[in-house]
């Protein structure tokens, strides 16, 4: 009888404590299994299923450790998730200060501070991490991380000094090549910067002395134009002033016949006051113009300065046209 009531007691606690001890022996098995997922994407490369396993791996918190966050940012990171790394950077330096992988997380936060344009931080947190660690072997990543992030924001100078000593001291580097070929980019940009300047130099000072070449063509024409009106005022004046002239002289012999003017062609010395006489030759002699040809309106003088005015009248004429023309 105890024999049976010792059974039953053994197979009751069978059934309450062996189901409660095999479900935590086997509790862990499948958080083992997301961390085995997770190494062998990682591994495949396959970031995309490395980011989902790690990240369910680190949401239990039986399983979470700084080299499974570790792997998880570094998912992220070859992933192209900087923001995500970003985050996960930040809580990584929060929770596990002095992890191993603490120089690796902060060199990896100032790499996505710089692909995600926040320059500034990115230049502050590579600082840090060179001057923390000196003799690490990512040291010369870091400055051309820092090189990058000063490229990015135009400033050539410091980026260029950057690049040459990551040439100069860490020849053997694999940023090296990258390096060097931003200094060759940087000297280019330097003479296409060089060349412009001279062109937009070169290019005022012909748009300079071509209006100072215009304005000297109008100031030229203008004097011209004024020097033609004076021209043509001066022959005017004068052409009045010989018809004047001409009217005067023409008047001069009537006034000499009245007044008994001395006829020098027939002489006989004597005065004929109601003559009015004309000699047989081309001229005819008076007390005030003698020697006068006998046709005032022929003069030579009075011809020249009359086609010269009809000259510039025309000239005038024509100008005034073709300004007319242009507007």
């Amino acid at each position: 009888m105890n024999k049976n009531r010792l059974m039953l007691c053994i197979g009751i606690l069978t059934l309450f404590v062996f189901p409660a001890f095999s479900q935590k022996v086997s509790s862990p098995l499948p958080e083992a299994d997301t961390l085995v997922s997770g190494y062998e994407a990682y591994r495949n490369e396959d970031w995309t299923s490395a980011m989902f396993f790690f990240r369910k791996a680190v949401s239990v918190s039986g399983s979470v450790t700084d080299e499974t966050w570790f792997m998880l940012i570094m998912s992220e990171v070859y992933a192209g998730e900087f923001k995500s790394a970003l985050g996960d950077c930040d809580v990584f330096l929060h929770k596990y200060p002095y992890s191993m992988y603490l120089p690796h997380i902060l060199y990896q936060k100032g790499r996505c501070q710089h692909f995600l344009h926040q320059n500034e931080a990115a230049v502050l947190t590579l600082s840090d991490f060179c001057h923390q660690y000196p003799d690490h072997a990512l040291y010369a990543s870091a400055l051309y991380w820092i090189a990058e992030s000063f490229y990015a924001e135009y400033n050539y100078n410091s980026a260029r000094g950057l690049y040459e000593r990551i040439v100069m001291d860490y020849p053997h580097d694999a940023k090296v090549s990258a390096a060097q070929y931003r200094i060759d980019a940087i000297d280019q940009k330097s003479r296409e910067e060089k060349l412009l300047y001279l062109l937009k130099v070169t290019g005022e000072e012909n748009l300079a002395a071509r209006e100072e070449y215009e304005r000297q063509i109008k100031l030229f024409e203008a004097e011209d134009k004024l020097g033609l009106h004076q021209q043509l005022d001066d022959a005017r004046k004068r052409i009045q002033m010989l018809e004047i002239e001409l009217e005067a002289r023409k008047k001069a012999p009537e006034t000499a016949s009245a007044g008994g003017v001395l006829d020098f062609n027939t002489g006989d010395g004597k005065t004929d006051a109601n003559a009015d006489y004309k000699g047989t030759g081309s001229y005819y002699s008076t007390p005030y113009a003698p020697g006068v040809q006998a046709r005032g309106d022929g003069d030579p003088e009075v011809e020249a300065l009359k086609r010269k005015a009809r000259q510039l009248q025309y000239m005038m004429i024509e100008e005034e046209r073709n300004e007319g023309d242009a507007k």
